[in-house]
């Protein structure tokens, strides 16, 4: 979500920078699985086994988590494991590993906790909102990360995350517009049947009565 310093093809953290076609094939796989996650999450909650009484909020995040772990931590390693050895190791060599490794662990622990909250909270919202609903609100959140992160740490907004920002600014907006037009139309068109569905039975009602009364004058004729 935050600009990277990007130098001699690496960036600020000694990472190998990765193309823009990478970095937005990455961004886009994470967000269909957040969306997938949301997806899973109420489709799990209308059943027997997934009601709230049987599985809460805590034990339903720590499950997924647990399986998003299973999954991932084999490609973490192989995929993490040499930058980790190379920094380790420059940090024996300058005598400074004790402090790497406490700060490592330190930003792991303020890291987790925040990741932890955040999807309690959403976990927590998704069950009383629509999966698109939790989607949209999703954009809106990146973009208040982006922009807050730019002004804390000081890092310059490129213009292609300004088109970024502007591109979900515009479908959030018009998601709302497009809700709020469906639930006017949705409404008109209910009280539309209520007021017709009440002209339609008064016929019948009093059609009822008078047909009632037929067989009575009839006998006392």
């Amino acid at each position: 979500g935050t600009p990277a310093v990007v130098t001699n093809g690496h960036d600020g953290m000694g990472i190998p920078s990765q193309s823009l076609a990478t970095k937005c094939l990455i961004i886009m796989s994470a967000n269909l699985c957040f969306s997938f996650r949301g997806l899973h999450q109420k489709l799990f909650r209308s059943t027997p086994q997934g009601n709230a009484s049987v599985v809460d909020d805590l034990n339903l995040q720590y499950r997924m988590q647990q399986i998003g772990v299973l999954m991932l931590i084999v490609p973490t390693l192989l995929g993490n494991s040499p930058w980790v050895l190379s920094k380790l190791q420059n940090a024996t060599i300058g005598g400074s590993a004790a402090k790497e490794i406490l700060h490592y662990i330190l930003l792991s622990l303020v890291n987790g906790l925040a990741f932890t909250s955040y999807n309690l909270a959403s976990t927590y919202v998704l069950t009383r909102i629509s999966v698109v609903h939790h989607a949209a609100l999703n954009c809106i959140r990146r973009v208040f990360a982006i922009v807050v992160t730019s002004i804390i740490f000081g890092l310059k907004i490129t213009f292609l995350q300004v088109v970024g920002i502007g591109l979900a600014m515009i479908g959030f907006f018009s998601y709302v517009h497009f809700k709020m037009k469906k639930e006017t139309k949705d409404k008109r068109r209910k009280e539309l049947r209520r007021k017709w569905g009440g002209i339609m039975m008064e016929p019948k009602e009093n059609g009822r009565k008078t047909s009632s009364l037929l067989p009575m004058n009839n006998t006392e004729q």
